[in-house]
């Protein structure tokens, strides 16, 4: 029978475990057969978009799912297993993890979890098409202003059209003076 201090220990991982699928986009990922510095540049990568890459025991993320009574295969769980996850970035971190798994054929994303829905590999890779957040705000913004403009637009052609006829009639006026004069 386990000890109480690794009874504790082992309750307090399956809550760090606990803390990672918390996350609005968790990735699973089989590393099997990456070497430390493919593994590096992996963290490096996923780092760089302000998420994290952690390795983790199948056992513990097996207790954590049996815990919360959520049923999943079992065979995510087989073999080494990786988690990515962030915050808010879970777009550009499936991108950029597809892009990995495209560079590097030892790296397999298994499976996600995106905004707490659990997704499959296809759709880890339908994700990951999506425009990031940056982009879909610009095209918001750009989607809101361009009304704007064009009614702006809209409102002045009238004034201008006005400035640009006074101003013909102008130069009209200052040829005959000159013709006549």
């Amino acid at each position: 029978m386990p000890s109480t201090q690794t009874m504790e220990r082992k309750k307090k991982q399956v809550e760090e475990i606990a803390e990672i699928f918390d996350n609005s986009g968790v990735y699973l990922l089989d590393y099997r057969g990456l070497n430390v510095s493919q593994m590096n540049d992996l963290r490096e990568k996923v780092k760089n978009l302000d998420a994290n890459l952690r390795v983790i025991k199948n056992r513990l993320a097996i207790k954590y799912f049996e815990r919360e009574k959520k049923e999943f295969g079992r065979e995510l769980f087989k073999g080494p297993l990786a988690v990515a996850y962030t915050t808010d970035k879970f777009v550009e971190v499936a991108k950029a993890l597809v892009d990995y798994e495209k560079e590097n054929d030892k790296l397999e994303i298994k499976a996600g979890f995106i905004e707490k829905t659990f997704a499959d590999r296809e759709k880890v890779k339908y994700v990951a098409k999506l425009p990031g957040k940056e982009q879909l705000m610009a095209q918001l913004v750009g989607a809101i202003s361009m009304p704007l403009k064009k009614m702006g637009m809209a409102l002045s052609a009238p004034l201008t059209n006005i400035l640009i006829l006074m101003n013909n009639l102008k130069d009209k006026k200052e040829k005959e003076e000159k013709n006549n004069g």
